[in-house]
């Protein structure tokens, strides 16, 4: 899934993902060296947003939107088949990484409740209730765990991709390091 079949934004899609990854680099960073950072120039930034203020509320505007989108698409999977939501899930945050980055540099997993991520979180924990009353995840974790395990997980992986400590295709890794410790198994 690509960033352009998220049109929640004026910002051109190869534009948003340049500003993702600036930003997460550089949060505290002026217009002009965010600019330069996403390899245009200060005018055209200007431009598209005219302050940092409406940067960064098209950047925000744009990853929560996108996030839906995310969560919408792997939804229609949740009630029937959760650990394939649960892979869509992870390809579709991974084919995201700037966006995760950038949510990462300015919601901390703690802080998302106490912002406008309140309904990211809910969905994933609605994902994983689901997955535990299908028997599918354990019933010994509850739900809004596995949501932390999760996200911190993901922010992980996209955080080591960018350091090249992380194969830049690590869906299958995270896929296996998540399922390991949550996927339902018979008593030995």
């Amino acid at each position: 899934m690509a960033t352009s079949d998220f049109p929640f934004s004026s910002l051109p899609a190869k534009l948003v993902n340049a500003l993702y990854a600036a930003v997460a680099l550089r949060p505290r960073a002026s217009m002009g060296e965010l600019a330069v950072l996403a390899g245009i120039s200060r005018a055209t930034l200007h431009r598209y947003c005219g302050t940092r203020d409406n940067l960064d509320c098209q950047l925000e505007q744009h990853a929560k939107g996108t996030l839906m989108q995310i969560l919408d698409n792997s939804g229609m999977l949740a009630g029937k088949e959760p650990l394939a939501a649960l892979r869509q899930l992870i390809h579709a945050h991974l084919a995201q990484g700037e966006l995760i980055a950038f949510l990462a540099s300015r919601y901390p997993v703690h802080m998302s409740l106490q912002h406008d991520l309140r309904f990211y979180v809910e969905r994933l924990d609605a994902l994983f209730f689901s997955g535990q009353r299908q028997g599918v995840f354990r019933a010994d974790v509850s739900a809004p765990l596995l949501t932390e395990m999760f996200v911190s997980l993901l922010h992980g992986m996209v955080d080591a991709r960018q350091r090249g400590r992380a194969p830049s295709e690590s869906a299958t890794v995270l896929e296996h390091a998540f399922l390991q410790g949550i996927a339902r198994r018979a008593p030995r």
